[in-house]
């Protein structure tokens, strides 16, 4: 998957003035790593919106911060909704060291249908709808694959059972 690239300026309005940077556009955000301090942000909600549907919470994110000419690499860790409306209230992004292991939850992909619930005779129960994972950035999976061509009846499936991508491992 490729990067999604976000531009940002920083944030000096803080604390409950923030109502005033979600009304004219801008969603509050964070950066922080291990190679840098916490630095507030604001981005432009138009922009937030288009880069969070791409890369969700498991692809790299190239940020810009003022103007800068080279971007952290982050992962969006936190994101906060309103409840009622679903509009971006927060962002937290972590950057990321390119070297080292990085923790994330894609989403577990169902493919195909077991015989039986094709033909009515048995449902599925999904327990699971996504696990966590530890990998190099750089092989972050966007989702799993998780295969029921041919389950049988009666049939469980255990995350030990599920083929991961190359370089990840699960961490529960």
């Amino acid at each position: 998957m490729e990067r999604v690239e976000l531009r940002s300026n920083s944030r000096t309005v803080l604390g409950k003035k923030v109502k005033q940077l979600r009304s004219a556009g801008w969603v509050p955000a964070v950066v922080f790593g291990p190679d840098m301090a916490s630095q507030p942000i604001q981005i432009e909600q138009r922009d937030l919106y288009s880069a969070l549907q791409t890369a969700g919470s498991t692809a790299l994110i190239d940020l810009y911060v003022d103007k800068e000419p080279e971007p952290s690499v982050v992962l969006a860790r936190e994101i906060q909704r309103n409840i009622l409306t679903g509009h971006l209230l927060h962002v937290d992004f972590y950057q990321v060291r390119l070297t080292e292991k990085v923790k994330t939850m894609p989403r577990l992909e169902i493919l195909g249908e077991a015989p039986l619930v094709k033909a009515g005779e048995a449902v599925m129960i999904q327990a699971m709808t996504e696990v966590e994972v530890e990998c190099l950035p750089r092989h972050l999976p966007e989702f799993i694959d998780v295969d029921l061509g041919e389950v049988e009846m009666g049939a469980i499936i255990h995350l030990s059972d599920v083929k991961l991508p190359e370089g990840v491992v699960l961490t529960a």
